[in-house]
């Protein structure tokens, strides 16, 4: 039995100009360095990720907090049952209950975009 050559497992190598090679070192205290932490992992991105990106002024926006996440998927799960009541409310020509639905959920969008407004604005004094 003669054995295929051996390949080199695991991930791909970067391409030469994606691979960062340089290290900058920076000296913080305990506090200065805690906080970093609380704010990367809030973001939930590394901390040298967390740092690259305020070097060089990036926005980084913090993920969902729990409540977010919990917000978004019953929203989700409301989707399927919104269509079908949008269909229903079309084929039994109930124009009236139907533009009643789609006010409904141009209101829930206006508060999505309070909410991301006020996370954003949050975010941005904590810095």
């Amino acid at each position: 039995m003669s054995k295929s050559p051996t390949r080199k497992g695991g991930r791909p190598s970067k391409p030469t100009d994606e691979k960062r090679t340089h290290v900058v070192t920076i000296k913080l205290t305990d506090a200065e360095h805690a906080d970093l932490k609380k704010r990367s992992k809030a973001a939930g991105v590394k901390l040298a990720e967390y740092v690259r990106h305020g070097a060089f002024r990036l926005t980084i926006v913090s993920r969902l907090t729990e409540i977010e996440k919990e917000i978004a998927r019953g929203i989700l799960n409301l989707s399927s049952d919104f269509n079908q009541a949008m269909t229903c409310f079309h084929q039994l020509k109930l124009r009236s209950a139907a533009n009643k639905l789609a006010a409904v959920v141009d209101w829930m969008f206006d508060i999505e975009v309070v909410l991301t407004y006020f996370k954003h604005t949050k975010y941005n004094k904590e810095c």
